[in-house]
């Protein structure tokens, strides 16, 4: 039975990763900065069965501490609070890229088995011409400093992995969505929308909603990550995506506005000018995922956002 430690493992992303990793029989671990909520369900909080430790991730103290008795490291934390507001690279090197590369470091000296980087295959790619699933060998050209600093994370990672023997794997998913997602952070336009609809807002969309998106369910993604503990590659790169693109529009009319109509809400959206840090087209081929694990999406994106609504208004009704 192996142990994996998933830092930042208390995030949206991380809930879902430790669920399907318990599922597949390894014991969890989870960093995070905050004590996350215990709950049965990863849409509501953490797993019960996965230890807890609190604490700074870029402390090596505590790194040593943390890493200890690990199998597979899974690198998911990043603070992303102006990831498309300002552009200042010395602040999130500091903020960002150091501490990741001390975490390699730490993980060389641990001798973690595999080191598993989750970057963002929505940005690192940057602009890429429509209408092919991209796959993990385009010339890569982000243009966002999220993008920008998944990638240069990731360099780092491929320069351990030739010059240090850092087992290191390289993950990016498409655009992630799903229950437990909070609307209204600047990330994440289904959830945002859906929680518009249900409080009367209005949707503010970037550019004339004809960028096209790669939707993959959160639990599907966890599936993915939980299979490369076991079935990655140390080396090798994999998308995470379905290879199907949906325009904002299409999101929007045929998939979140008729699901709002027939819970009795409407969508009222707005659209504005395009930010330079956003793409236009970004789907992606996830056929070295499926070949070296057997992977494939599960989860149809109308079913996924019924699931989201329902949560929301779960939520709601809570509060």
């Amino acid at each position: 039975m192996s142990r994996v430690l998933l830092i930042g493992g208390g995030g949206f992303i991380g809930r879902h990763i430790a669920h399907a990793c318990l599922r597949n029989h390894s014991r969890v671990r989870v960093v995070d900065v905050h004590r996350p909520t215990v709950s049965a369900e990863p849409a509501d909080g953490l797993a019960p069965d996965a230890e807890v430790m609190v604490g700074d991730y870029a402390s090596v103290t505590f790194l040593r501490d943390a890493l200890r008795d690990v199998d597979v490291a899974v690198h998911l934390a990043h603070d992303a609070m102006r990831m498309n507001v300002e552009c200042d690279m010395p602040e999130e090197y500091e903020r960002n890229i150091l501490p990741a590369t001390r975490l390699m470091e730490a993980c060389i000296d641990a001798g973690v088995k595999k080191f598993i980087f989750i970057s963002s295959g929505g940005t690192v790619y940057g602009n890429q011409p429509a209408g092919t699933p991209i796959t993990e060998s385009v010339p890569m050209r982000p243009v966002s400093l999220y993008g920008t600093s998944k990638l240069c994370i990731e360099h780092v990672a491929s320069l351990y992995f030739s010059q240090r023997e850092l087992p290191a794997i390289i993950v990016r998913p498409g655009n992630a969505y799903g229950p437990g997602q909070i609307p209204f952070r600047g990330q994440g336009l289904v959830p945002t929308a859906l929680a518009s609809g249900l409080t009367g807002r209005k949707v503010t969309i970037f550019g004339n909603g004809h960028a096209v998106r790669d939707y993959v369910h959160v639990r599907d993604i966890a599936d993915a990550v939980a299979r490369l503990t076991e079935y990655g590659k140390p080396g090798e790169v994999y998308n995470i995506g379905t290879s199907v693109g949906v325009s904002v529009r299409e999101l929007l009319d045929d998939h979140i506005a008729p699901a709002l109509k027939a819970a009795g809400f409407e969508l009222d959206v707005s659209y504005t000018p395009p930010r330079r840090a956003d793409v236009e087209y970004n789907v992606l081929d996830s056929a070295r995922l499926t070949a070296h694990t057997g992977w494939r999406p599960t989860i149809r994106l109308q079913d996924g956002i019924q699931e989201v609504l329902d949560w929301l208004s779960k939520q709601e009704q809570a509060n």
